[in-house]
C-alpha cells in the first residue's frame, strides 16, 4: 500500500487544498515543464537528422535535453529539502506534515512507501503526536528488510527521548545495534551514535545527575552548528534539569518564543503559565496574611 493511502487508512489524514497548491507551484508544474522541454529538444534533434544542421543541433540541443531531464529529478530533491528545512530551520512540523502529505498524494505512484511514512511520522513526532507516529511505522518493525526495521526503531528512539522514556530509548538503541549493517542506509551508523548519546544524556537526568545532564543539553543547544529545532528541543530539556529559577525560565522562554509549531513550544508555554499562576497565588496569599499585632 502506498504511503498516502496508508496514512489515510490509519489516521484519516488527507491533504489540504493550500498544500496541494504549494505542490503544484513548486513541484508539479516545474517537473512537467522540464519534461515537455526535454521531449521537444529530443524531437528537434531527431527532426534534423540527415541535414547539415544535425551535428550542430546535437551539440546544442542534446545538452539542453539532458539538463531538462535532470532538472525534473532535481526538483524532487529540492522539494524534499524544503520540507526538511521547515522542521530544522523554521521549527514548523505542522506545515511540513501538511505539505508532505500533499506531495505524497501527488507523487504516490513513485514515492517509496517507507520513506513517505517516515517523513510524515517524523513531522508528527515534532508535533508531539508520538502515538500517531508509532501507528504509522508499526508494520515496518517486523519487515524482513533491515532498512524497514531501521526506519521503525530510528523513529521510536526519537519519540522515546522526547517523552523521557529511558527504558524505551535503551531498548531502541539495543535493537538498532542488533540490525545487520548490510542493507542499512549509509547514515545509519551516525543515527545510532546519536541515539546512544541521547540515551546517555537522558540516563544522567533520570538517575539524579541533573547538573551533568543540564550541561550536556546546554552544550547541544548552544553549539555553533546547532539547528534551530535542536536549540529549542535541548533548551527545553535543559530547563528540566536547571536548579536556578532564572536560568530555567530563560530556557523556557526561548523554547516558547522560537519553537513555532513544535511540541516544545507548547510545552514551554504550559510550564511558564504554570509558574506564573504559582507566583500569582503566592503573592495573593501573602497579601491576605494578617499583620502581626
Amino acid at each position: 500500500m502506498r504511503a498516502y493511502e496508508r496514512i489515510g487508512e490509519i489516521l484519516g489524514d488527507v491533504a489540504d487544498e493550500e498544500s496541494r497548491a504549494w505542490v503544484r507551484r513548486n513541484y508539479t508544474i516545474r517537473v512537467r515543464v522540464a519534461g515537455v522541454a526535454a521531449f521537444a529538444f529530443f524531437i528537434m534533434i531527431m527532426g534534423m537528422s540527415g541535414t547539415p544542421w544535425f551535428a550542430i543541433s546535437t551539440l546544442v540541443l542534446l545538452p539542453l535535453t539532458i539538463v531538462a531531464v535532470f532538472f525534473g529529478v532535481f526538483m524532487r530533491g529540492s522539494v524534499n529539502r524544503s520540507l526538511t528545512r521547515l522542521i530544522d530551520q523554521d521549527c514548523d512540523p505542522l506545515l511540513c506534515g501538511r505539505r508532505t502529505l500533499a506531495l505524497l498524494e501527488k507523487d504516490k505512484k513513485n514515492a517509496d512507501p517507507r520513506s513517505g511514512l517516515f517523513s510524515y511520522a517524523y513531522a508528527l513526532r515534532w508535533q508531539g503526536k508520538w502515538s500517531e507516529a508509532a501507528k504509522l511505522v508499526r508494520d515496518l518493525e517486523d519487515d524482513p528488510d533491515p532498512q524497514s526495521a531501521f526506519i521503525y526503531h530510528n523513529l521510536m528512539a526519537y519519540c522515546a527521548f522526547d517523552k523521557r522514556d529511558l527504558k524505551g530509548l535503551t531498548a531502541e538503541v539495543k535493537a538498532l545495534k542488533e540490525l545487520s549493517g548490510e542493507g542499512l542506509p549509509k547514515d545509519a551508523p551516525a543515527h545510532i551514535a546519536e541515539h546512544v548519546a541521547l540515551r546517555d544524556m537522558l540516563a544522567k537526568e533520570i538517575n539524579g545527575k541533573a547538573s551533568k545532564a543540564a550541561a550536556d543539553y546546554i552544550e547541544v543547544a548552544d553549539g555553533a552548528k546547532a539547528l534551530p529545532a535542536h536549540r529549542v528541543l535541548f533548551s527545553l530539556k535543559a530547563a528540566d534539569c536547571l536548579a536556578d529559577p532564572a536560568e530555567r525560565r530563560a530556557r523556557l522562554v526561548y523554547a516558547a518564543e522560537n519553537g513555532n509549531s513544535t511540541w516544545c513550544a507548547a510545552e514551554a508555554k504550559k510550564r511558564l503559565e504554570k509558574e506564573d499562576r504559582k507566583k500569582l497565588a503566592g503573592a495573593s496569599t501573602g497579601a491576605t496574611l494578617p499583620l502581626p499585632s
